[in-house]
This record gives C-alpha cells, sequence and structure tokens, in this order.
C-alpha cells in the first residue's frame, strides 16, 4: 500500500483555477527584495552602482549586506546620463522603468554583460535577458501576499526555508469584503513586514495564487488600458511585447493632480519619495518624482474605467 501525503476529504480550501506559472523556470522567493539579496550574497560584489530614481527598498538589501553603493543619474528618458565604469567585481543595477525600457537593458547588458543586474520589478512581463542576473516582483502586478522571482546562474550557498504566506491576507480580504481604505493599513504593514525577514523561498500559498492567473488576458487588459490613454493624453508607443506596470503621465504641478485624482477616487501612488532626499530638490529625478504621475491600468480595469481617468484630468486642466 504506497503511503497518501496528500489529505483526502475534510474542509474545503480556496477553489483556484490552474494556469501555466508564467515564470516556472525561474527561482522562486518571497520578494523582489530578497532576489536581489540572494545575487549579491552570491556575486559578492564590492560595489553596486544605483540609480537615484528608484524605491528605498531597493538598497534595502545593499545596505543590509554592509556593501558600499554609489549613486547614478538618469535623463527623462530613462537613460543613464554619464557612462559608468565599472571596475572588477563591481555591479550596476538598472530598473526597466513601468516594464517600458526592455530594449535599453538589451543595450546595457551588451554594454555590461554579467556586471548587470536588471530589477523588473515594474516588468512582470518582460522576459529575461539570457546570462544576466535579473529579478521580478508579485505584489507589483497581482492581489497576492508576497512572491518574486529570479534568473540567476548563481548557486546558493547559504540555507533557505519556505515562507508562510497566511499572516499577510489581511489586506487582500478587506479590499474585497469591506474597502481598499479599510484595509489600506493592513497592506501598510505587510510591507513593512519584510524590512525583518531572510531570503526564502517562496510560500506555497502564494505559489498556488500565482499558478491561477490568466497571464494572456492580463497583459492585453493592460496593453489595452495603456493603449487607450496613450490615444487620449499622449505618451510612448508600446513593443510587441511591452506589458506595462502603469501608464506615467507627465504634467507639470504633478502633485496637484494626483490630490484631485485622489479625491475622486483614483489612487495614484508616489514613486517615490525618498528620491528627493537622495538626489536633492533640484535633480531631475526629483521632478520626476513630482511630476511623472503612475496612472493605474492593471487587469481590475477597463475602458469604462480609463475614460473616467481621463475625463477627471481633462476636468483638472480646464
Amino acid at each position: 500500500m504506497t503511503e497518501q501525503s496528500k489529505a483526502i476529504g475534510g474542509y474545503f480550501e480556496l477553489e483556484l483555477p490552474t494556469h501555466q506559472e508564467f515564470h516556472s523556470d525561474a527561482i522562486a522567493l518571497n520578494s523582489g527584495r530578497f532576489c536581489l539579496e540572494y545575487i549579491l550574497r552570491c556575486r559578492k560584489y564590492s560595489k553596486v552602482y544605483v540609480p537615484y530614481y528608484t524605491c528605498d527598498s531597493a538598497i534595502e538589501p545593499i545596505i543590509k549586506l554592509g556593501i558600499p553603493y554609489e549613486f547614478y543619474h538618469i535623463d527623462e528618458e530613462y537613460h543613464i546620463v554619464d557612462k559608468v565604469i565599472l571596475k572588477e567585481n563591481e555591479a550596476l543595477m538598472y530598473t526597466n522603468y513601468w516594464g517600458l525600457q526592455s530594449d535599453y537593458c538589451l543595450e546595457l547588458s551588451r554594454r555590461y554583460g554579467k556586471q548587470l543586474i536588471l530589477d523588473y520589478t515594474q516588468a512582470f512581463f518582460a522576459r529575461p535577458i539570457t546570462g544576466i542576473d535579473t529579478f521580478y516582483s508579485c505584489r507589483k502586478f497581482f492581489g497576492v501576499p508576497d512572491g518574486g522571482y529570479l534568473y540567476t546562474d548563481a548557486v546558493a550557498d547559504f540555507e533557505i526555508e519556505q515562507d508562510e504566506s497566511y499572516t499577510r491576507m489581511d489586506s487582500l480580504i478587506k479590499r474585497i469584503d469591506l474597502s481598499p481604505e479599510l484595509g489600506y493599513d493592513d497592506f501598510r504593514r505587510c510591507s513593512e513586514s519584510f524590512h525583518n525577514l531572510p531570503v526564502r523561498y517562496m510560500s506555497k500559498f502564494t505559489k498556488r495564487m500565482m499558478c491561477s492567473i490568466n497571464y494572456n488576458d492580463v497583459a492585453q487588459k493592460r496593453r489595452g488600458n495603456y493603449e487607450y490613454l496613450r490615444q487620449t493624453l499622449g505618451g510612448k508607443l508600446l513593443l510587441n511585447n511591452d506589458v506595462p506596470m502603469i501608464f506615467p503621465y507627465k504634467i507639470k504641478d504633478g502633485q496637484s493632480l494626483r490630490m484631485h485624482l485622489i479625491k475622486n477616487k483614483v489612487f495614484v501612488a508616489k514613486y517615490w519619495p525618498n528620491v528627493e532626499v537622495w538626489a536633492g530638490e533640484d535633480a531631475i529625478e526629483t521632478w520626476m518624482a513630482n511630476n511623472i504621475l503612475p496612472i493605474p491600468i492593471d487587469q481590475r480595469y477597463g475602458v469604462e474605467d480609463m475614460k473616467y481617468i481621463t475625463e477627471n484630468i481633462k476636468k483638472y486642466e480646464r
């Protein structure tokens, strides 16, 4: 008689559809920042160059590991301003901003080779470049409590346990059962809880959720919403494989429009408050942080929602 490891009978679990995991060939970890920590611990770089224009969690693993780092500037096209010359055992990290810079990432890979680290946390659907350490975030694109994917040939020489996610579900449930506003504090607490965690493998729960997503449907909806806003507001044309995280809308006095949209229940984040502290108030990156608004275009929404957003923007601009 064979030994039975799976429970049969008893109470029901969440019933989720089953699809192909998008990044099935990657190392599945507990978040994007821990993917970066994995890379840094394996590669043992002596110094890392990072953009001023990035989230503060992007440098958290660098600081945690005591690795020297230096900021570099980008321009309004998200290109590196001054060429960074890397010494042996140094690395440069670059962000695929909004999932719209894949061509430039390819250019950088030819320039820096394996000394390049690509932050694809805003580019979930962009395929990795062969031989380049690349990491992704799940929470930036989907309603999951945690999770990240990593492409690397580096093999960890440290022990990694599996994560558990059941304590991070409150915000996801409250958003459905109550409201986004009443779940926000739980979302914030969930985000803050990552500060004290080690590198772990993705939890079974998050893995199951990531296998329940119809990725083709998600990609089509995001591209369609982006294209509607682009035709109405202007912006960069999508390449064939681009699936953006948000629609980046440039406007003077962007924070005033941001507050106008929030008052009308269009929740627009600020990417990122830490940039001015790092770069100074006169830096182009600070202007970008204040005046490039990340308009939501994700799979929860359709043309009518995009129309509502554009009507509110036009009303503000009149």
